[in-house]
């Protein structure tokens, strides 16, 4: 009795493992899954120093109609040397990939220069008066800005982001 007993566990995980390492599930070139999720829109933005803090202030607004991702960071902040992450829908994926940690990023070509009002910030946070004022104004993106396409789960879709960083203006 103990030898069919293990003789039928044998023959189980291995059914099982034949059945795991079976080809018939779709992936793509990167050995991600492929779904039938349609979706695809950035839901994050983040930007972290070489210290692994945030250099961010407040939330980043994302606009996912204009496909725009807004990160204000504080002021002085250094640019040159960022690790982005950026959170996406599920099962999507991003185009060109983020590398992986110690991989710096220069983004100081997102950077743009906004004249503010008044009402831009409260209690040091960016309003949505001045993201909804930027997002507005393409012409005014800088040329060199960082650009990443996200890609649906089932790879059809695919929506160019363009990623901008706002300096807070100096807190008197």
């Amino acid at each position: 009795m103990k030898t069919i007993i293990n003789r039928f566990i044998l023959s189980s995980l291995l059914l099982l493992g034949v059945a795991a390492c079976s080809k018939d599930l779709p992936v793509d070139e990167d050995g991600l899954l492929i779904t039938t999720r349609q979706e695809c829109y950035v839901s994050n933005f983040e930007l972290l120093g070489t210290d692994q803090q945030t250099i961010r202030v407040g939330n980043s607004y994302i606009d996912t109609v204009a496909q725009v991702a807004i990160a204000y960071v504080r002021f002085g902040a250094d640019l040159t040397k960022l690790w982005p992450q950026v959170s996406l829908v599920e099962d999507a994926k991003l185009s060109p990939k983020i590398p992986t940690y110690d991989a710096w990023m220069d983004f100081s070509g997102s950077k743009m220069s906004v004249d503010f009002i008044e009402e831009d910030w409260v209690g040091g946070n960016a309003t949505d008066q001045l993201s909804e004022r930027i997002v507005g104004n393409p012409s005014a993106f800088p040329a060199t800005a960082k650009k990443y396409t996200v890609v649906s789960g089932d790879r059809n879709i695919r929506k160019e982001y363009t990623f901008l960083i706002v300096e807070r203006p100096l807190q008197q």
